[in-house]
């Protein structure tokens, strides 16, 4: 064995070391294995499945002792016998292990053979893989149920790192050929399109982004209009690591901006033509024996209906014999109850051209009854053709646009009843099983304590906090989905009752707690939110002052709300802990915390939810902390005018 200098060689070795005697007992170790597995003096002389370690592969499955490295190395199995060995250890949990073992031919003076096992600890590089992991899932996730269509590339290598599945839907194509080559985003682009489009890609502003629409042609020969943006992603030391950005399906708003002119157009053309009087003037007379001629005609008339004015005069020919044989008794009628109500006559009818085709012609007419009896419209025929296609155009427009917002609308009601299966599937699938494993566990601990070591009473016992802390959380993520899919209703509200009900919240808390709450809300206020969703934001603030001020002789925590400049400002106070303020963004992002969670239980999504609620009332939550010396957070919402 090491005398005392080879004694703080080996303890000042980061790689564990562990001599093993030919029966596989432990019968030295260095200071880096005895930190990182848990030993002690009481493991010397021990086989460490005599000790009740489970051993197992990177896979999960239990290693049997002839697979194990110190087993083949002393077998004579392996030179240097290693490979990745995962522990399971009281004291110190799961531990990965890179191992490798040697055989020795004497550990020392009357100790014979063995071998020495060295190994390496990278637990917190699989555990940091394991939370990069979790991550990429959640952004998957939180990417496959975006409308729009999201993507990171580096820069450095030209190479796509994620698109969601929004660019299938947009564009119509798979997505893997990107991934290969990132010049094939172009090959659904516009032919006019591609070359600004690239051009803003490589010419952003100085802040590194840009914006510009164009056109895609999917395979299916539909074209849909993006609106595509992107930004510069910039790593910790200030230099850009990733450009991302977005591609929003802007369609629907192109046809609207369509429709719009179409509309202004029409609208022009029939201001030039009242501004203008083109048409024909004419001058029509029915007898009393229900008989018409025209009496005059300006020479326009002949591109009206067809026939020179001289013609319509001179041989007296009357305007039903003109008209399109379905609308002659629609003109009659209007004619007639003109001349008996003395009111403008306004027809629209249809003459059949031979050369021109079909017109459609209006008449804008007032009457003058002669002494014979009969009737003389004097007024102008206008030709509506071109502005009644145009008027066809706007109603296949509307049409068309209705028929798109009601597809739309049919999609998004489809998203919200996926998400309410979705979340309902959570509640139901992953707490049915927690409870079960409650259960058993309570069991377990209730009917056969007696039975268990005070190690297993302690699994017990973790496997209990364990089971209740992935409750919590679940509860959490689901308050914090209901919460992102909740329309919050908006009107005045007076902050009083609503600081009051948070307040008898936590009550039997203040009162077991020895705390001092002090409440002060200004008379009168009312502000514009919605009571649920302040109640929620408050009460989490304040039981985040609870639980932190814990274990701190003067527990002292305020509440409060008053107007400052046209808002409504909240705050929670308290005078625990605090936090760097470097950090103070993090605090509001879903998962993130800032101390452990042997401190301060919780799940990370409380401030999450907060921050939600508020911007759903369009308000904005801060913190302002120091480390020791208390925290307070605000909340602003807009005050609600004065009465």
């Amino acid at each position: 064995m090491a005398g005392d200098n080879d004694r703080r060689i080996v303890d000042s070795l980061e790689s564990g070391l562990i001599w093993f005697d030919a029966d596989l007992r432990i019968v030295d170790t260095n200071r880096a294995a005895r930190e990182v597995l848990g030993l002690d003096r009481g493991s010397l002389g021990m086989r460490i499945q005599d000790m009740g370690w489970v051993q197992t592969d990177e896979n999960g499955v239990v290693m049997p002792e002839d697979q194990r490295p110190v087993w083949r190395a002393i077998h004579g199995q392996g030179e240097g016998a290693g490979g990745t060995v995962v522990v399971q250890t009281p004291r110190h949990g799961e531990r990965w292990l890179r191992v490798r073992a040697v055989p020795v031919d004497s550990l020392g003076e009357g100790l014979g053979r063995g071998a020495v096992v060295s190994f390496t600890d990278f637990t917190a590089e699989r555990q940091a893989a394991r939370v990069a992991r979790d991550s990429e899932q959640l952004l998957r996730m939180f990417g496959d149920h975006s409308l729009d269509l999201i993507w990171i590339v580096d820069p450095r290598s030209n190479k796509l790192l994620y698109m969601n599945s929004a660019y299938e839907r947009l564009w119509g194509r798979p997505a893997a050929p990107l991934y290969e080559d990132l010049a094939h985003w172009l090959d659904g682009v516009h032919p006019e399109d591609r070359e600004r489009v690239a051009h803003a890609a490589l010419h952003a502003n100085d802040a590194g982004m840009y914006q510009t629409e164009y056109r895609v042609i999917r395979p299916d020969g539909r074209l849909v209009w993006i609106r595509g943006r992107g930004f510069p992603l910039f790593g910790g030391d200030g230099r850009m690591r990733y450009m991302a950005g977005f591609a929003e399906d802007i369609t629907l708003a192109r046809a609207n901006e369509a429709l719009e002119h179409a509309h202004r157009v029409a609208q022009e053309r029939l201001e030039r033509i009242v501004a203008t009087a083109p048409g024909a003037v004419h001058s029509y007379f029915r007898g009393s024996d229900g008989r018409g001629r025209f009496i005059f005609a300006s020479p326009a008339i002949r591109e009206l209906l067809g026939v020179a004015a001289e013609t319509l005069v001179e041989r007296g020919i009357d305007l039903l014999e003109l008209v399109h044989p379905d609308d002659r008794a629609m003109v009659a009628h209007s004619l007639r109850e003109s001349a008996d109500l003395g009111s403008p006559w306004l027809a629209s009818f249809r003459v059949p051209l031979t050369s021109t085709g079909e017109r459609c012609i209006e008449a804008h007419s007032m009457p003058v009854r002669e002494g014979d009896g009969g009737v003389v419209w004097h007024g102008f025929l206008i030709d509506a053709t071109e502005r009644r296609r145009a008027e066809q155009e706007i109603r296949s427009l509307n049409a068309d646009l209705e028929r798109r917002v009601a597809d739309r609308t049919s999609e998004l009601e489809a998203k919200h009843r996926e998400m309410e299966s979705f979340t309902y599937s959570v509640s139901h699938d992953l707490k049915a099983p927690l409870r079960g494993i409650d259960g058993y566990s309570r069991l377990l601990e209730s009917d056969h304590a007696g039975k268990l070591d005070e190690e297993g009473r302690f699994f017990v016992a973790m496997i209990r906090k364990a089971t209740s802390h992935m409750g919590d959380l679940i509860d959490d993520l689901l308050a914090y989905s209901r919460v992102e899919r909740g329309r919050p209703r908006l009107g005045p509200l007076a902050p009083g009752p609503v600081v009051a009900t948070v307040i008898d919240g936590v009550a039997a808390e203040v009162a077991a707690g020895a705390i001092v709450l002090t409440s002060q809300v200004d008379p009168g206020l009312v502000v514009l939110g919605e009571r649920d969703g302040l109640v929620l934001a408050l009460r989490n603030l304040l039981d985040n002052a609870v639980k932190f001020t814990a274990g701190r002789a003067d527990r002292r925590i305020e509440i409060g709300a008053r107007r400052t400049q046209g808002h409504a400002l909240f705050w929670v106070r308290d005078n625990g802990p605090g936090f760097d303020m470097r950090y103070h963004d993090r605090i509001f992002e879903i998962f993130q915390r800032l101390h452990r969670a042997e401190d301060f239980p919780g799940t990370g999504v409380g401030l999450a939810i907060v921050r939600k609620a508020v911007e759903r009332m369009h308000g904005k939550v801060w913190a302002e902390s120091a480390r020791d010396d208390g925290a307070t957070f605000y909340i602003q919402l807009p005050a609600a005018p004065a009465a």
